[in-house]
């Protein structure tokens, strides 16, 4: 049977290697990706968690605090990136407010175009 220790340092390598997928996944805007590597790490990480408090376990320590500073940048990452799109997306609906101000100028909606040709 595995000592608390090697359990530990075990699963967290394995989230280690989830959280540099993470991190590669973020960047690639694949946030669906980024979901599903979270879920994986949950388990791991409440295992870490339960472990925490067993003998030797205390040592790996600063490589969990590095982890979390990498979580942490992750997560500031995706504040980032949903504030940039919550204004493209205020900015797109602006567009569209103004646009269909405009429309009625422009002739009925549904109005279809016309069958004449000028070329002809």
């Amino acid at each position: 049977m595995e000592t608390p220790l090697k359990t530990a340092t075990r699963l967290l390598l394995a989230l280690e290697d989830l959280v540099s997928r993470e991190s590669v996944v973020l960047r690639s805007t694949n946030y669906l990706e980024a979901v599903t590597i979270q879920e994986r790490a949950r388990p791991l990480i409440l295992e870490l968690a339960r472990l925490a408090n067993q003998p030797g376990v205390a040592e790996l320590k600063p490589r969990v605090d590095a982890l979390m500073e990498r979580r942490i940048a992750s997560w500031h990452y995706i504040d980032a990136n949903l504030s940039r799109m919550q204004e493209e997306l205020a900015r797109i609906n602006e567009a569209r407010a103004r646009l269909a101000r405009f429309a009625p100028v422009y002739g009925p909606r549904g109005a279809k175009p016309s069958r004449l040709n000028a070329a002809a």
